[in-house]
């Protein structure tokens, strides 16, 4: 159910006053939001709106957000994240990195499930039941600040609001977080006048995208996945529902176009026929496409994606946005997206 003006009003209001009187001394609340917002998107709540979020399901997404940024900034070193010394979530992952370069294998390494461990440990006395502080107000707009059957509740109707104000919430939790990294003493040197910072931070990891060129090339039996001419040279993989629009690289969300494709789409959602295609290509495919996706060793999950694609729809129709169809069309988009999802499995 799609929640009232005057509840996202409210909703972004205490997003607000979370983001400009709490107190933040690392940059764990932001993560927690940004993870908040994604589990709200990629879970259906109860009947009654609620939305159950286990505590190992927070953590395993809690190290995920932090794993691209554990990498060394320019080469050099790790960004610091917190006030004193190295946020202890970042030292771990550093450790790690120097012995595994993707997060599908740290997570088949025997310290994982320790880190999982130590990561909810953190999470219990750190930013979940300090997010909602502000001073010495509590807040509690988002959940109860106590654990239920081992996970946090998102009240009713707040999953929907993450969900209807998801890129006011990155944008915010993003800058919010891009600017205490830069005015951290320790970071200044380091970071300059360089604007590579977010890109580092928040971006997508291209050179993970373009190994996967070479199958999905295969599997589109050469053809460009929107216009379906043959596609000279390695073409470009794209994200079906945009980086801009869900910054989370999830493999069945990946296809590969022609330049000329993916520029002329941009961050818009593709028109009726191409979804249905996709739809189609994860369906009868999938588990190819879970093969292919595990032997490259991306996170991948054909429901999450479903989910993601049927949120960022519904986001669209209700925006009264466009939608690419091809070459230099585009229209709006109305509720026929809909049966789609209704009938896609």
């Amino acid at each position: 159910m799609t929640p009232t003006a005057q509840t996202q009003l409210e909703f972004l209001g205490n997003l607000q006053r979370i983001l400009n009187e709490g107190s933040f001394v690392a940059t764990y609340k932001y993560a927690l939001l940004r993870v908040l917002a994604d589990l709200s998107i990629e879970r259906t709540p109860a009947a009654d709106g609620s939305l159950k979020l286990p505590l190992e399901d927070l953590a395993e997404r809690f190290i995920e957000v932090y794993w691209r940024q554990a990498a060394p900034f320019r080469h050099r070193r790790t960004l610091v994240q917190a006030t004193g010394n190295q946020a202890s979530l970042l030292t771990q992952l550093v450790a790690i990195r120097e012995k595994v370069a993707k997060l599908s294998d740290a997570r088949r390494m025997p310290r994982w499930r320790s880190l999982v461990r130590r990561t909810k440990t953190l999470l219990l006395e750190q930013p979940l039941w300090r997010l909602q502080r502000v001073g010495n107000e509590l807040l509690d707009c988002f959940y109860a600040n106590r654990l239920q059957d081992g996970a946090i509740h998102l009240k009713p109707g707040v999953a929907e609001c993450f969900k209807a104000q998801f890129p006011v919430v990155q944008a915010l939790a993003q800058l919010a977080w891009l600017r205490m990294v830069q005015q951290l003493p320790v970071n200044r040197e380091l970071i300059g006048q360089g604007g590579d910072v977010a890109e580092f931070l928040f971006g997508a990891d291209r050179s993970a995208l373009a190994r996967l060129s070479v199958r999905l090339m295969e599997i589109q039996a050469g053809s460009c996945f929107y216009c379906n001419r043959r596609i000279p040279g390695t073409g470009h993989v794209d994200h079906f529902v945009p980086w801009v629009r869900y910054p989370r690289d999830l493999g069945h969300n990946f296809v590969l176009a022609h330049d000329a494709c993916n520029s002329r789409k941009g961050d818009l959602l593709a028109g009726l026929p191409h979804l249905d295609r996709w739809l189609e290509r994860n369906a009868t495919r999938r588990a190819e496409l879970d093969r292919i996706f595990s032997e490259a060793r991306m996170l991948h999950d054909a429901e999450t994606s479903r989910h993601v694609a049927a949120w960022s729809y519904e986001h669209v129709e209700r925006a009264g946005g466009l939608v690419w169809v091809g070459g230099e069309r585009f229209e709006h988009l109305g509720r026929e997206w809909r049966s789609r999802f209704a009938t896609a499995s």
